[in-house]
């Protein structure tokens, strides 16, 4: 079951997401105060945030920004307004909201982006199931990655200090990632290599490198995507979901071509 914070202070478009969000079944707590949604975020576990640009006090400004480095800042925050200023949009999003959407087709919109936003917790299902490799020297660095999957319940994984390390274990896994600039290696060569002898696998490149002909070099080289250093959390997690999907598709196509033979 699915909750979802609305924030809105007029009654009528309350009313309105309400009986969106309980038709499919998610349950539905209004506030039409940033300072209460603040208490219900502190309270409540959330999965999605419906806003207003106003509430009964303060500025919705504020609350995005103050939210987004909270420890919560990893739910979706989706602003629903009458106002379509290219300028009010660009600055709401570079704050770190979700979607921006119009009121006008309010319920068609809102019925669209929350299914959009909860089909990503099934990859989210699909990414703790998958097979992880992760390969880096630096302890330092590699704990973090560790942190991070750790914090979003996903624990089977495998560390390697070294690309040899990984190629005499002689395990195969479906996302492995890959430090560019390990001691006496270069991660391109051992992607070359995880791609030659798993060509279904999903490999992304973790790197402090940001010259574009290097990184074009690395996707040449078979890697499906990369995560730059120092790792942003928001950015990691959502390019190891976005990898996951498209793993999986290819994964169901082949199947389903298998089973057509």
């Amino acid at each position: 079951m699915y909750t979802v914070l609305h924030i809105e202070p007029s009654e009528f478009c309350s009313n309105i997401v309400k009986n969106i969000l309980q038709e499919k079944g998610y349950d539905y707590i209004w506030t039409d105060s940033f300072k209460e949604a603040n208490a219900i975020l502190y309270e409540c576990e959330v999965d999605l945030i419906i806003t207003s640009l106003l509430g009964r006090e303060g500025e919705i400004e504020s609350f995005v920004s103050n939210f987004n480095t909270s420890n919560k800042g990893e739910i979706p925050i989706f602003v629903v307004t009458g106002d379509n200023i290219d300028e009010k949009k660009k600055k709401l999003f570079n704050l770190g909201i979700s979607d921006y959407i119009l009121k006008e087709n309010l319920q068609e919109e809102i019925s669209k982006h929350i299914e959009a936003v909860f089909q990503e917790d099934q990859y989210m299902v699909e990414l703790r199931e998958a097979r992880i490799a992760i390969v880096d020297d630096s302890s330092f660095e590699s704990a973090i990655e560790e942190d991070l999957l750790k914090k979003y319940g996903v624990n089977n994984y495998d560390y390697y200090k070294s690309g040899r390390d990984l190629i005499e274990s002689g395990k195969k896994y479906d996302i492995y990632l890959i430090d560019m600039l390990l001691k006496n290696e270069f991660g391109k060569n051992i992607i070359r290599y995880i791609r030659r002898n798993n060509k279904k696998a999903t490999i992304i490149a973790v790197t402090v490198l940001n010259n574009p002909k290097t990184l074009a070099g690395i996707i040449n080289a078979g890697a499906d995507d990369f995560i730059n250093k120092p790792i942003d959390e928001n950015l990691f997690i959502t390019k190891l979901k976005s990898n996951i999907r498209i793993y999986s598709l290819n994964k169901k196509i082949n199947s389903f071509v298998k089973n057509m033979k």
